[in-house]
């Protein structure tokens, strides 16, 4: 199989460089440089003219690929023909350059008509992944102890390749409709998020919009390939090979508009878009191909062998304390609220709330919106404690709490917890503004249904995802000043939500008996221990580089911007010691180092956005 893997691997970078030099065709302006066809100007050999010179070669390019692709496929019938996934992708890649060769032919004939020019890229794009696909089939479909598999993360891989290819084909229709600029600042359109005003900017901000979910799903795919698929080392080079691609790709993106870097680097842009589309197919196809058996990751036990090492009996709940004093019992309701996370819901709620008035909004807001999340965050915690109190009488840090000490009967939790809930969506309606409550009862129900009742149980991604609700604080304080949500409100939740899984990781690295005990799967368990700590690393990088997406967009100025820089170099330094040392001592500097790493960004998002107002 050597030979198909080097035939077909000269096939796909042919028609890459196809590809690049269409694009260089498309911002030259040279589409016509050859106005007729498949001659240029009447002749075989162009006139010595840049834009026909420029055209010619294209067409050069084009019948050496279209050579390859055939002879690819021939090869792969004579020599490879009971190898479905060689001979299948080889076949289909001769129809599509016979498909991109008549495209080629209208689009000169019909002047370069824009439609027809995004379908002709759109095309040589599906071309470029067919013979991708075959290259890839060819080195990785044969190997030994390989078959075809599609579970979760090549379901993954998958939706993220075809988001790609949906991106391009919106970039190549940016290109041809010159909206490039149709957004004056970035991320987003303007200082802050502002609604599209015309149709260059709409279809400008949707591109950019799917390149941030491409880009979400792309690192979702890198964090998860060390839990998923342990041995593969080639994946994991495709990936950090796709990561260099993509930061190469953002930053030419942005420069596009920050710098006004000249329109020519469009083909700049097409030629890394589309080398990480082809790096793209072929991690989906090897994701599609795992090695049959796994072992265990270093470090790590299968949950079940987990669980059962560490089971203990559970603990009979006491019923209901019914002689207690009332101060006793008033104790015993605050002890469900769970004052201390309380605490901290509210420093980022107030938080939000500073950033958003640019200084210290009026007492009365300040203490109705207090009030209100303190009742939001103390009922969902009170909800959480009657769901989890089976599993809070096996874990020693929770058998304290008044459910499994028998204190308040759970129903009277439950009762509890709904009339915080109802209390906090009356009082942030009514003193501040009812999307400020919408948002406030939105991270309640997340943080019950979803979290405690959906994830926490069934997936090591639990604190991932449910880090959502905690994140809702911030924007509850933003809205309740503004009345409605910003892009810095986003930001803010962005911040949170990407702190949380290194902060509670380094909980959890504490706490994994506790876990273990109450059947969990928390990622130490699940993955272990020195994978744990990867994670933790490569997340706190993924924070400090969110925490910057406030400067490029001009949210946030240069004293946040060195604070910023300053905890978050703490951040990577106290992550990579854990990194080296895996030691509990380490796991909770960590822990209480983040603690202060978030109060401090957030006191320094509020100092740099009253610089102004002072001034």
């Amino acid at each position: 199989m050597g030979s198909i893997r080097r035939l077909a691997l000269l096939t796909a970078v042919v028609t890459f460089l196809l590809i690049v030099v269409g694009g260089v065709v498309r911002v030259s302006g040279s589409g016509l440089g050859c106005p007729d066809w498949p001659t240029c100007h009447g002749q075989v050999v162009p006139p010595l003219v840049l834009q026909s010179v420029i055209e010619y070669s294209h067409r050069f390019v084009a019948a050496i690929a279209s050579f390859l692709v055939v002879l690819t496929a021939v090869y792969a019938w004579l020599r490879c023909r009971h190898q479905k996934w060689v001979v299948v992708p080889a076949t289909a890649a001769v129809v599509l350059i016979i498909i991109q060769i008549m495209l080629g032919a209208f689009t000169v004939w019909l002047e370069l008509l824009p439609g027809m020019v995004s379908i002709h890229l759109d095309n040589a794009l599906l071309t470029f992944a067919t013979v991708t696909i075959t290259a890839a089939a060819a080195r990785w479909a044969t190997e030994p102890g390989r078959r075809f598999h599609v579970d979760g993360y090549a379901r993954l891989a998958i939706v993220t390749a075809v988001l790609t290819f949906v991106l391009l084909i919106v970039g190549s229709y940016v290109t041809e409709s010159s909206a490039a600029y149709g957004c004056a600042g970035w991320p987003f359109c303007g200082n802050g998020f502002q609604p599209p005003t015309d149709a260059a900017s709409s279809i400008n901000l949707l591109h950019r919009l799917v390149a941030g979910l491409v880009s979400i799903c792309f690192l979702a795919l890198v964090v998860r390939a060390r839990s998923s698929r342990p041995k593969e080392k080639a994946l994991r080079g495709q990936l950090y090979g796709g990561v260099v691609i993509l930061i190469v790709q953002v930053a030419i993106g942005a420069g596009v508009v920050l710098w006004r870097i000249p329109p020519f680097t469009a083909a700049l842009h097409l030629a890394v878009a589309s080398l990480f589309w082809g790096n793209l197919v072929a991690i989906a196809f090897l994701a599609c191909f795992p090695r049959k058996e796994y072992t265990p990751p270093s470090g790590g036990q299968p949950l079940d062998v987990a669980m059962a090492v560490h089971a203990a009996p559970p603990r009979p709940v006491a019923g209901p304390s019914s002689g207690g004093r009332a101060t006793d019992v008033a104790m015993a309701y605050l002890n469900l609220t769970k004052p201390r996370i309380i605490v901290l819901l509210l420093i980022t709620t107030l938080g939000g709330m500073v950033i958003a008035a640019r200084g210290f909004p009026s007492l009365s807001l300040i203490l109705a919106t207090m009030l209100g999340g303190a009742f939001a965050a103390g009922g969902a915690n009170a909800i959480n404690c009657y769901i989890d109190r089976d599993i809070d009488q096996l874990m020693h840090r929770t058998q304290t709490r008044s459910l499994p000490r028998g204190l308040v009967s759970p129903q009277n939790a439950l009762v509890f917890g709904l009339a915080l809930g109802a209390l906090s969506f009356v009082v942030l309606a009514t003193f501040a503004n009812v999307l400020c409550a919408a948002l406030a009862l939105a991270g309640l129900l997340f943080y019950v249904l979803v979290y405690t009742g959906v994830l926490k149980r069934s997936t090591p991604q639990n604190i991932v995802i449910g880090g959502a609700a905690g994140a809702i604080p911030p924007m509850v304080g933003w809205v309740a000043v503004t009345g409605h949500v910003d892009l810095l409100a986003l930001y803010l939740f962005a911040v949170i939500f990407f702190w949380t899984p290194p902060h509670f990781w380094a909980l959890s690295l504490l706490t994994s008996q506790d876990y273990a005990r109450a059947n969990v799967p928390m990622l130490p368990l699940v993955v272990g221990e020195g994978e744990t700590r990867r994670q933790i690393f490569l997340y706190s990088i993924l924070l400090i580089a969110v925490t910057l997406l406030l400067v490029s967009s001009r949210s946030m100025g240069l004293f946040y911007l060195f604070a910023a820089l300053a905890l978050g170099g703490g951040l990577l330094y106290y992550a990579g010691r854990l990194l080296r040392d895996g030691s509990r001592l380490r796991a909770r500097q960590l822990f209480m180092y983040s603690n202060i790493y978030l109060a401090l960004l957030f006191i320094a998002m509020a100092v740099d956005r009253a610089i102004p107002a002072v001034l």
